[in-house]
């Protein structure tokens, strides 16, 4: 089961950062680790580009309640980051980096998409795992691709979801989310999910293609937080070449 941690880590991309808004959008807040937070200069919130500018170490306030949220936002510590040009979100979990990081990436918005998959995109989730789907819905897309997701049947104890890239002229990726199931367990991937994968709580919020590639920006919420994670195309896979995770819940 995967485990919601009360910090905001950084992968192997250290040309990206993550952080979320307050509740009017004129900030952000980085927590560590975050390398050079002079040089940032740009948020993508929700597919949108902001300039911004870094103001300060923000130290612990007194009254911290250990949620990075927008309504606990001035008592956490980490990287401050005000607004110089656009608008943001409330709230949101943003991408962080320099111009340089941006300048040679192309954002693509994603659009939402919701109904089963066709059949094709069903067979090849199918043969890139060697396991039976269940389910498998249409879940976004954008110029360069189509985004999808599928469960599996139990291989014992094994289950397995999965987040899949079709391209037209590309083979399709794998983002694979392997979890243990137990009889009557109240949780498998996130707190009391009762084992099903919610398709609708993982959502790639932009695309980027640049020298790196194709890469996406997936958000996967859940009761107790959010992840954030920059999945990169390597061959088959959808690999995480950097990833975030906040807590929010109970607040």
């Amino acid at each position: 089961m995967l485990t919601i941690v009360a910090a905001f880590t950084l992968a192997a991309a250290p040309e990206f950062a993550f952080g979320f808004s307050n509740e009017n959008g004129s900030q952000i807040l980085a927590l560590p680790p975050v390398s050079a937070a002079a040089s940032i200069t740009k948020a993508v919130c929700e597919g949108r580009s902001v300039d911004v500018k870094f103001v300060k170490d923000q130290p612990a306030g007194a009254r911290d309640t250990g949620r990075q949220t927008a309504r606990n936002f001035t008592q956490v510590k980490g990287a401050l980051f005000k607004r110089v040009k656009g608008t943001l979100p409330a709230d949101a979990l943003c991408l962080l980096g320099t111009n340089a990081a941006f300048a040679k990436r192309k954002l693509m918005p994603v659009s939402p998409e919701t109904g089963d998959c066709e059949a094709k995109v069903s067979a090849s989730a199918a043969e890139l795992t060697k396991r039976k789907v269940t389910k498998c819905l249409s879940t976004g897309t954008f110029p360069e691709g189509r985004l999808s997701f599928a469960s599996y049947e139990l291989e014992g104890s094994e289950a397995l979801a999965t987040v899949m890239l079709t391209r037209e002229k590309e083979a399709p990726a794998l983002r694979k989310f392997p979890a243990t199931w137990e009889r009557g367990a109240p949780s498998c991937w996130r707190a009391d999910d009762g084992c099903e994968f919610d398709a609708s709580s993982y959502r790639v919020a932009f695309a980027m293609s640049g020298p790196a590639g194709l890469e996406l920006y997936a958000l996967w919420a859940g009761p107790e937080g959010e992840n954030a994670e920059v999945l990169r195309v390597k061959g088959s896979e959808l690999k995480v070449v950097a990833s975030a995770s906040r807590y929010w819940s109970p607040e």
